[in-house]
């Protein structure tokens, strides 16, 4: 279903920076549902960084700054400025690989996800929550609505609340990410107010307001035009030595390693929603493997927010 708000994100890399491997494991939901597995292109039997370090700075003004905000650099014919700018706001904000603050890798790939894949507009980016919005404290790392069909054709809009762990084990970021959830559940009240207070002065376009407006706004005696759900970016150490495995070729291992890692998984975060009372909502998960999660998370942010990439 087309919506009026367009994608703040250049999506159109990302099939070519990442790479999907396809499975049959559901979380089992009633509600729309995603559980998508992407890794890295692979180069000489390693996950190849730079094009993803490029993509993430070439988006990084779109990810920091509001469509308003984008609008005005458009105006004033300074769009060349707008990547220094939300470098250097982000810089101030804090160190590369600071949680909280915008500057961790996954929170700026929860925010590339739910936009690239889902197709879930942003409304709030965690640099945008942390700074302009600082004031109302929010949990979430990204805010983005979406409007979609269901399978029996019936249009919905969700505001879909995005959140991100990436760590060693992928159980832990599963862990960790549901921690993060219901904390923004038990904030969730909060976080709808603020939305509904600083969502339109975000947006540039009278129709993107009008379009919003019919959903954040309910006619009289009407009930509530949209839904809340989850997004959920996991990444993890992918655990290959290829020194055990000589002669093997190393994409065919990765995607064998991930096929199984779901199979196992795919279970967990269902129990998870269960067992958490959450399955009223929607969740849309977006798994990414690394060579060294801990290691690549801070090495790549902090090669995005020094500009050292390759252009």
């Amino acid at each position: 279903m087309s919506a009026v708000l367009f994608k703040t994100l250049k999506g159109k890399d990302m099939d070519r920076i990442f790479a999907e491997v396809q499975h049959s494991e559901t979380l089992g939901l009633t509600c729309p549902e995603q559980l998508r597995l992407f890794h890295l292109i692979i180069r000489d039997s390693k996950f190849y960084r730079d094009d993803v370090e490029t993509w993430l700075y070439r988006n990084i003004s779109r990810y920091v700054f509001s469509r308003a905000k984008l609008e005005q650099f458009r105006q004033d014919d300074d769009l060349d400025a707008a990547i220094e700018r939300a470098l250097q706001m982000m810089r101030e904000n804090g160190a590369a690989d600071e949680k909280g603050k915008g500057n961790e890798l996954g929170e700026m790939m929860v925010y590339a996800f739910l936009e690239g894949k889902l197709n879930a507009y942003k409304l709030m980016s965690r640099v945008e929550l942390s700074t302009d919005l600082s004031q109302y404290k929010s949990i979430a790392e990204s805010i983005h609505i979406l409007s979609d069909i269901d399978d029996d054709g019936s249009p919905y809009n969700q505001m879909v609340f995005g959140t991100s762990n990436i760590v060693g084990e992928l159980k832990d970021a599963i862990d960790n990410a549901f921690d993060a959830i219901l904390r923004i559940k038990d904030h969730s009240s909060r976080e709808i107010q603020m939305v509904e207070k600083t969502a339109f002065d975000r947006l540039c376009d009278p129709d993107e307001i009008g379009y919003l407006k019919k959903i954040l706004i309910p006619e009289p005696n009407a009930g509530s035009n949209y839904d809340t759900a989850y997004g959920l970016f996991l990444g993890y150490t992918m655990g290959i030595d290829m020194q055990k495995h000589p002669g093997e070729k190393y994409e065919d291992l990765v995607t064998a390693k991930m096929l199984h890692d779901i199979q196992v998984k795919a279970p967990y975060i269902a129990q998870k929603i269960a067992e958490n009372n959450l399955g009223i909502h929607s969740f849309y998960v977006y798994i990414l493997p690394f060579e060294d999660a801990e290691q690549d998370k801070l090495g790549i942010m902090d090669n995005v927010m020094r500009g050292a990439i390759v252009l």
